[in-house]
């Protein structure tokens, strides 16, 4: 059961709010670029006062991952996301009443959140993500690692 009456957000912030020498990269990146070198930024989930933040992380990676780790949550009633080169995870659990709480090896504090207000507010960020690049290097899309995670964000 979702609860309206919870604020939950999930943000990706590029470092200076551009893309940056990564927008001349993206047209040409490969899977490892993605997962490991650019674009870089801050990740930040946050609701009921808690905010789980990791800077300079991959951001491309996590929208990419991310939902497969909240596909996890909802078959196996825990998932975990692991930032590239170890900067932290983040844990995930389904209560018995249906929530979710999400935690960080990084960070103090739990969010308590429903799933679906997880999963889409993962999406939005993932989708915002996408727009930038779409706005900064239109030609980027074409790239078929980045395409991959915009037909399966529609």
């Amino acid at each position: 059961m979702e609860d309206s009456h919870t604020e939950f957000a999930c943000r990706i912030e590029l470092r200076g709010g551009t893309l940056g020498k990564a927008a001349r990269k993206l047209p040409e990146a490969g899977p490892t670029d993605l997962a490991y070198r650019f674009p870089l930024g801050t990740v930040v989930i946050e609701g009921g006062g808690v905010a789980l933040s990791v800077d300079q992380v991959a951001v491309f990676d996590f929208a990419r991952v991310m939902p497969l780790a909240l596909d996890d949550l909802a078959r196996e009633g825990k998932g975990a996301y692991e930032f590239t080169e170890g900067e932290g995870t983040l844990l995930m659990a389904a209560r018995p009443d249906g929530r979710i709480v999400v935690t960080a090896d990084f960070e103090d504090g739990e969010i308590v959140c429903g799933h679906e207000a997880l999963r889409e507010a993962v999406s939005r960020a993932a989708r915002g993500l996408l727009d930038q690049i779409g706005r900064e290097s239109p030609v980027a899309l074409r790239n078929p690692h980045i395409a991959k995670l915009a037909a399966a964000l529609r």
